[in-house]
């Protein structure tokens, strides 16, 4: 508990710094403290592990923004507390594929490159050092109220948004809003529950 205190309290300093790389930067280092913690890695504390995880992404991504970029002109069709669920669905749905990913990092060298800032948003590029491989992961933020937040990852050349927002739109053409819900949600049914 002691350590969660202190990654939520490093998140904050973090969120108010000037730069977006250094915003990036010390998201990217809290995850990498959490996953080189020896005492994480035990197979009897994997579920704390990914609690603390979960904490950092939602921390630092902007979901409710990335739901309303994936949805794109459906989004103001869906009506309020519909907007609410699909953002708590959505998010579920990142989370787990983005924290899988993380998961299987190992001592991976990770490069920030020159950031761009343009009035109040941001792509911050790295590149992730992977045996002989170099992976190029740039993050698009916007500031709001002195604050950064993630709101896409675009991963070798592929948004995650708008990828996203491709599926979306061809499943709501054919089975409209209420089937693409329908199958995020056994997506999501399928996802353990935090703690289990």
């Amino acid at each position: 508990m002691c350590c969660l205190f202190a990654l939520l309290l490093k998140a904050d300093e973090a969120s108010c710094l000037n730069s977006p790389a250094d915003y990036m930067q010390s998201a990217v280092e809290e995850i990498m403290a959490i996953l080189n913690n020896d005492q994480l890695k035990l197979p009897e504390n994997s579920q704390q592990r990914r609690k603390l995880i979960l904490t950092v992404v939602r921390h630092h991504f902007d979901f409710k923004e990335m739901s309303k970029l994936t949805l794109g002109k459906h989004w103001q069709d869906v009506a309020d507390a519909d907007k609410d669920h699909f953002v708590e669905l959505f998010s579920r749905l990142i989370e787990n594929s983005y924290i899988n990913k993380i998961e299987t990092y190992s001592d991976e060298k990770i490069i920030f490159l020159k950031e761009s800032v343009r009035e109040n948003k941001s792509l911050v590029p790295t590149i992730i050092k992977h045996n002989d491989l170099d992976i190029p992961i740039s993050y698009k933020l916007y500031k709001a109220q002195d604050r950064w937040r993630i709101y896409d990852v675009i991963i070798e050349g592929v948004s995650l948004v708008q990828n996203y927002r491709s599926q979306f739109n061809d499943i709501i053409m054919k089975e409209k809003y209420a089937g693409l819900v329908k199958r995020i949600d056994e997506k999501v049914a399928k996802i353990p529950a935090e703690g289990q």
